[in-house]
């Protein structure tokens, strides 16, 4: 069954990132200052991003959202090739 939006949110940040990984589908990435910025659609219902310092060759934080109005940071980076149209 899959993990919903709370009960994700309830997880600490160590036990989140498994989750993400073995659940989440990868759709798309921005950069946010020194930041890479992966962006996943989980199959409960909600998105997490996760955000990679670069630099330090390490995920900093991941950050769970519902509002697809936030979607809208991640048109500049999205190709209609990508979409296969």
């Amino acid at each position: 069954m899959p993990t919903d939006h709370y009960a994700f949110r309830a997880l600490s940040f160590e036990q989140q990132l498994p989750v993400l990984y073995a659940e989440g589908h990868f759709l798309a990435n921005r950069y946010e200052e020194e930041d890479a910025v992966n962006l996943y659609q989980m199959p409960g219902g909600f998105f997490v991003e996760l955000y990679y310092d670069q630099a330090e060759n390490r995920v900093v934080r991941l950050r769970t959202f519902t509002s697809p109005r936030l979607l809208e940071d991640y048109a500049p980076y999205v190709k209609l090739p990508d979409l296969g149209l």
